[in-house]
């Protein structure tokens, strides 16, 4: 393979994933209210736009958020054009990041490979599951990707070029910057270690002082505005955030993992593409290891997979900037489907068929039977998802005849990947995975999350709560649930700090609220009907 592609880009090639991505992201953002995570990304924009800090991201005048601002801006400006803070202007951001950083990893597929395998990675990278969910969701994680795939590709396109490119330069330099003003100090690191050692592999040159100098005028300025602002708790947030988080510092939550953790956490996040990708890897160290696009993204991905293994603290959606070198090297890998590969996507294909067949199965009896007990077979599942899978079975199951004909469509799908994998098209089975994952992620973010939301959303609770509360405060026990917090926008104190009054109202989980019950003075006043984690508000009559 040459290692630049020169051929002309093909536009229906290069837009083709970025439409999908379009309609599949934005289909997504109407469907349900706020999650509590995404919540957590809301009030702080909900500050700003009534007056607050814009340099300070303030979940309350007490407590500042630890993340920069950059996010929080982008739904800052959503919400001053859609004329206010909601679901949909908080979740824009995510999706116009999503879409793209769809488009990048389409571009750079093409400018390495082909313009066929360029399509390929976006229409991958498009239907991973944990990268479909995310762009559709008030999350900073996308924004972050986009900067970061935006730095790659920059630099990718600076290393193939003859002349030292000055916009490329600052291209690069910025989009770390911005990276760095989304999440972060990583946003500096991802992308700096791994051009390091692909710059000592490949012999290429790096404009370190644009790498460096950009970013950190980008971040000082945010620094200093926010140390005149904040002074000392700006100060403490920001060591907790940097020294804090790699040393695991107590202090704050950083979701402590093993080593391994992210093992499975790549398996299940490119799923249903995470089956080749072992595979695809494989071949590459094989065949592949001399090419220098090949090499680009395989550096790219080790790197920040390794590095981000050795934190201490670990989470499924930091690996998202690692998906658009995975996606490439899914592409390549499909686009070299031959016998010499044959048994590699033999297994994956036949595990998908098998899971198409067992749908086909589920549905098939969801049609015929009136009465299913998911706890006696999904223990795989854990409590939240079986909860779920209950409440849609036993209360909002679709006619049998739209069961059926849902069955009969995934037995279609495996009858034509399995011809596809006997005509050794990988072209063809990417299209047809794809085909099938984005059915079915139109079905779980649009009926099935509408239904879901209907018993798990804290917003009529709120509603509730404001009814008739009143005048009289209120104060929340234990952890407080962000989204609760977001949709009821009335001052709450923690009552493990300060003791309610005679007149108070207290929010609080149910299974917390038997101590405070078995003061006779103490009654119900409100519940929520339905939820797997259902509150009820107390106090005196």
């Amino acid at each position: 393979m040459p290692n630049h592609n020169d051929e002309t880009l093909n536009p229906f090639l290069l837009m083709g994933p970025v439409l999908l991505a379009a309609f599949l992201f934005s289909w997504s953002i109407f469907h349900s209210d706020l999650s509590k995570r995404e919540a957590r990304e809301g009030v702080p924009i909900v500050n700003m736009i009534r007056g607050g800090n814009l340099w300070l991201p303030q979940i309350n005048p007490q407590q500042l958020r630890t993340k920069p601002p950059l996010f929080y801006w982008s739904g800052l400006l959503s919400s001053k054009i859609l004329g206010g803070v909601d679901e949909v202007s908080l979740r824009i951001p995510s999706v116009l990041a999503g879409m793209g950083t769809v488009f990048l990893t389409t571009f750079l597929g093409m400018r390495q490979f082909s313009p066929v395998i360029g399509c390929l990675a976006g229409l991958i990278i498009a239907t991973c599951w944990r990268f479909s969910y995310l762009g559709s969701h008030a999350r900073i994680d996308m924004l972050f990707t986009f900067f970061i795939t935006l730095a790659f590709v920059a630099l990718w396109e600076l290393s193939c070029s003859e002349k030292q490119n000055t916009f490329l330069k600052w291209l690069a330099g910025i989009a770390i910057g911005l990276a760095v003003l989304t999440k972060g100090p990583l946003g500096w690191l991802f992308p700096l270690l791994a051009i390091f050692i692909f710059s000592r592999v490949a012999k290429k040159t790096v404009p370190w002082a644009h790498l460096l100098l950009l970013p950190l005028a980008i971040a000082g300025l945010w620094l200093a505005f926010g140390l005149i602002d904040g002074g000392k708790d700006f100060a403490t947030m920001i060591h907790q955030e940097t020294v804090g988080r790699v040393s695991g510092s107590a202090a704050i939550q950083i979701h402590k993992k093993p080593f391994f953790y992210y093992i499975p956490q790549i398996l299940g996040g490119m799923a249903p593409w995470s089956l080749f990708l072992p595979f695809a890897i494989w071949h590459g160290v094989k065949h592949l290891r001399q090419d220098i696009p090949w090499e680009f993204c395989a550096v790219a991905l080790a790197t920040l997979f390794i590095f981000l293994s050795f934190f201490p603290g670990k989470r499924g959606d930091y690996l998202l900037p690692l998906y658009p070198m995975g996606a490439v090297i899914l592409a390549v890998y499909f686009s070299r489907f031959g016998t010499e590969i044959k048994l590699g996507m033999s297994i994956p294909t036949w595990i998908i068929m098998g899971l198409m067949t067992f749908l086909a199965l589920a549905l098939t009896l969801g049609s015929l039977l009136p009465e299913l007990n998911f706890d006696s077979f999904s223990a795989f599942l854990n409590s939240r998802d079986r909860w779920m899978a209950q409440l849609l079975y036993d209360k909002h199951r679709p006619p049998g005849l739209f069961l059926a004909i849902g069955a009969g469509g995934m037995l279609i799908f495996a009858k034509y990947l399995r011809q596809a994998l006997h005509k050794s098209s990988g072209i063809q089975m990417t299209g047809l995975i794809a085909g099938w994952t984005f059915l079915l992620y139109l079905a779980v973010n649009g009926p099935a999350a509408r239904v879901v939301n209907e018993y798990s959303s804290f917003r009529p609770f709120a509603e509730k709560i404001k009814q008739v509360s009143g005048n009289r405060p209120l104060f929340n026990y234990g952890k407080a649930r962000e989204d609760l917090l977001y949709y009821l926008d009335l001052p709450v104190k923690n009552a493990t700090q300060e003791s309610p009054g005679p007149d108070a109202l207290l929010i609080i989980k149910k299974e917390h609220s038997s101590t405070w019950l078995n003061n006779p003075e103490y009654k119900i006043i409100l519940e929520m009907n339905a939820s797997f984690e259902p509150y009820q508000l107390i106090g005196k009559p």
